[in-house]
């Protein structure tokens, strides 16, 4: 394998090719090291993909993918989600073991964290629309909010902001209810 710390530009096929413990994301042609998540993080993820997955075996399908599973947005632009969901009729596109190559996930969640913030919900905002992905919730544990953004017209709207011990009931996953004080309970 070529020693991808001194090439550049990298490529979508140089970001697959790296190990399952390489945390970096291809960012314009650079691979660039993402901060290796808390705790407090992973279990936040943890606990949204056990909410995700107990409503998709509740009779809706579907997969939640956890983070490392990656997802092209051109050539020379790959992320990996903290948290993905694929609807029942969406599930082919996870024929690839490397990574997501063509669609998109039709729902993608980010953790943020202080030096995550402006990355998630600024650039990531802007590529998860570009590649179509319906649905968007980012997730800030320091400030205890959720927002639910839908894509509309090629942008995303705020359709939920919740703060602190809320209950979020997302219409788009109908049945679905995540207390929010268990995501920060978790987290603690």
């Amino acid at each position: 394998m070529p020693d991808l710390a001194t090439q550049a530009p990298h490529t979508w096929t140089d970001f697959v090719a790296l190990g399952d413990d390489d945390r970096r994301e291809l960012i314009d042609g650079e691979l660039v090291e993402i901060e290796v998540p808390t705790r407090k993080h992973e279990d936040i993820v943890v606990l949204l993909g056990y909410h995700l997955t107990a409503w998709a075996k509740a009779g809706h399908g579907g997969r939640a993918t956890a983070s490392g599973y990656k997802v092209r947005i051109s050539e020379r632009r790959g992320v990996m989600p903290d948290l993905q969901f694929y609807r029942r009729e969406n599930l082919a596109t996870l024929h690839q073991d490397a990574g997501l190559v063509e669609g998109h996930p039709d729902l993608v969640v980010e953790i943020v964290s202080p030096s995550s913030r402006r990355y998630d919900r600024v650039t990531k905002l802007r590529w998860y629309a570009e590649v179509g992905v319906p649905e968007y919730w980012i997730i800030d544990p320091e400030s205890r909010t959720l927002e639910q953004l839908l894509l509309q017209q090629g942008a995303y709207v705020i359709a939920t902001s919740l703060l602190d011990d809320e209950s979020f009931q997302p219409a788009t996953f109908e049945g679905l209810t995540i207390p929010l004080r268990e995501l920060w309970s978790t987290a603690g």
